[in-house]
């Protein structure tokens, strides 16, 4: 998987106070009338220059609130589905709170209207633990942020917010499963020209199965095996689908007499977690041989088949 750029943003956390003027020199023209109404506020200007850049994840400073650590986490163009703003709130260590095992937390995420002060927002509450990324893949689609009526996006620049409402750390994990009706989805992954692939580096091909999001990822070398590996990606609808009970079979494909090379796992996935699989699916020296058919016109055909039994709190 691309590393993805990581960009700092400095922003300004907004005490107890009222005032009518921002003195965070990299605020907009924009002012909020009452910054106490939140717990931070962050301006990004310069906006257009992540839009159109897979790659941009943009991460806010820390700030305070309910006596631990925070960021902002926001995608330009969306973390898995393009075409939208995402926009989470993370838990962060640091030296006073080295660790947090688990915790239960209910936010409220906003965009502002730079044309009447008004907000858009959006409520969430989320079990995690440090580091998880806690909010909306779709805060807003770029088509709607980007109409100047609608004010979100003026001047270049636009401005989030948080309110954390409330927070509890919950000592003992806690885990809810609630059944699913049991649906069994397939997706094929067909790589051609795969002699040209960089055989050590990792490959992925994000892909839609029903509601949920995924990942397949191969690595053409992996100390003399290829290593395939399913990753969760989250819910397109459900943001609180942040883990899910799944079986699934991993497959390459014999274009020649079918005898595929399959895996089955039965796993409790977490969005954004390790990636499943192993590293020696498929030995080197027997993928390689073309009597198998894994490899015909220098193609590989790649394919998950996959069973979603629960969702997991």
């Amino acid at each position: 998987m691309k590393n993805l750029a990581f960009k700092m943003l400095f922003s300004n956390l907004f005490p107890g106070r009222k005032e009518k003027k921002s003195t965070n020199r990299f605020a907009s023209e924009f002012t909020v009338e009452d910054p106490s109404t939140y717990d931070f506020l962050w301006t990004i200007k310069s906006f257009s220059k992540f839009i159109g850049d897979d790659e941009d994840r943009l991460v806010s400073g820390i700030f305070e609130s309910r006596g631990y650590s925070w960021k902002l986490v926001m995608y330009p163009n969306g973390n898995i589905v393009n075409g939208q703003i995402s926009l989470y709130l993370m838990p962060v260590k640091t030296s006073s709170h080295p660790s947090m095992s688990m915790f239960k937390v209910s936010y409220e995420l906003f965009l502002f209207d730079q044309n009447t002060g008004g907000t858009l927002s959006k409520k969430g509450e989320n079990l995690g633990q440090v580091h998880d990324e806690m909010g909306f893949r779709n805060m807003i689609d770029l088509k709607t942020f980007k109409d100047s009526s609608n004010g979100y996006f003026m001047k270049d620049s636009c401005m989030f917010s948080v309110k954390i409402l409330q927070f509890v750390l919950v000592q003992t994990p806690i885990e809810c499963v609630h059944p699913m009706e049991l649906v069994s989805h397939e997706y094929s992954w067909k790589i051609e020209n795969f002699s040209k692939l960089d055989k050590k580096s990792s490959h992925d091909k994000k892909f839609t199965t029903g509601d949920y999001l995924w990942s397949l990822r191969i690595i053409p070398e992996k100390d003399q095996n290829v290593g395939l590996y399913m990753l969760y990606q989250g819910s397109i609808h459900d943001p609180c689908a942040m883990k899910i009970c799944a079986e699934f079979t991993l497959s390459i494909i014999d274009q020649i007499e079918g005898n595929h090379n399959k895996k089955t796992y039965n796993e409790v996935l977490k969005c954004d977690d390790l990636a499943w699989g192993r590293d020696d699916h498929i030995s080197l020296k027997y993928f390689n041989d073309p009597a198998q058919g894994f490899i015909v016109d220098d193609t590989c055909i790649i394919e998950a088949k996959i069973i979603v039994h629960a969702l997991v709190e």
